[in-house]
């Protein structure tokens, strides 16, 4: 009988514990629902692991609650035999934990990625005060008489002005155009041309990708104007974001969105083509390369 009593208190203390764990992986559960927006690595490997893994620990749970309610019309070798059966089923689950830390620190690797990768302004952007918004004008602008749009005169969106100016040109490229560039990944003479009557000195001009890590321009110290030309148009990914994260920009294909504050472009769920006059390469494609 003590030898008995001995098992049991053993195998309740086991099962204290895993219920402390379970309580705390639900949480994590949660407040990875709670995230569902954000680009987080998949974490599809290790919530199936781990489903796995609780529903194994119920199940010996309630089979120990069983054998303990009926250990008075037990026969002393089927109890021992029970017991024995469950202690095997908890030292299993034992060996599955390894596996679930495992894949766990490898997301938890790459969400570090990511994190690393992105402008910290990327989940904390501000609403802007509707003061700010009421002196912003749409307006046709022909750039002072410019040749180019006298015929033509360019849709200009006045973003912002405090503390910093950020244009935007709708329709700049016509979507035979955006076509072209998407396919061929090369910026026409005709378009670059344009671009320079929008841009004051302009250099460097590019099909680029935004990967689904985004591009931290944060820290970037870029010379004169920078252009963002969107080839693709998406609601919520690859939103352009400016310093303090007072307000965003959706892309929008064939647009031009110009400005001297250097932008980033925040992580989605989608890639985004854009033309710029600067490199927007993640940290891990440069490494690469240099490696290369």
């Amino acid at each position: 009988m003590f030898c008995h009593r001995f098992t049991i208190q053993c195998l309740i203390s086991i099962l204290v514990l895993l219920c402390y764990i379970e309580e705390c992986y639900g949480k994590d559960k949660k407040l990875f629902k709670a995230d569902q927006k954000l680009p987080l690595p998949d974490i599809t490997p290790l919530t199936g692991t781990l489903h796995g893994h609780i529903e194994k620990f119920k199940q010996l749970r309630d089979d120990l609650k069983a054998l303990q309610n009926s250990k008075a019309d037990q026969n002393p070798m089927t109890f021992f035999r029970e017991t024995m059966r469950i202690m095997q089923g908890l030292q299993a689950l034992g060996k599955d934990w390894k596996d679930i830390e495992q894949i766990q620190n490898s997301s938890a690797r790459d969400f570090q990625q990511v994190l690393e990768e992105m402008d910290p302004m990327c989940g904390q952007i501000k609403p802007r005060a509707a003061v700010y918004e009421i002196k912003l004008r749409c307006m046709y602008t022909n750039l002072g008489g410019n040749p180019y749009y006298i015929v033509g005169p360019l849709k200009q969106e006045q973003v912002n002005r405090i503390p910093f100016v950020v244009d935007m040109y709708h329709d700049f490229l016509t979507q035979a155009e955006v076509k072209h560039a998407n396919e061929t990944r090369q910026v026409e003479p005709s378009v670059r041309r344009r671009l320079q009557t929008v841009v004051p000195n302009l250099f460097n001009v590019a099909v680029r990708e935004a990967g689904e890590n985004g591009y931290n321009g944060s820290h970037v110290k870029h010379r004169g104007y920078s252009m963002v030309l969107y080839l693709e148009s998406y609601f919520n990914a690859g939103v352009t974001i400016f310093p303090e994260g007072i307000f965003t920009v959706s892309p929008r294909s064939g647009s031009l969105v110009v400005t001297k504050a250097h932008p980033s472009i925040c992580p989605s769920s989608h890639p985004l083509n854009v033309i710029t006059n600067f490199d927007i390469a993640a940290k891990k494609q440069k490494i690469s390369k240099e490696k290369m």
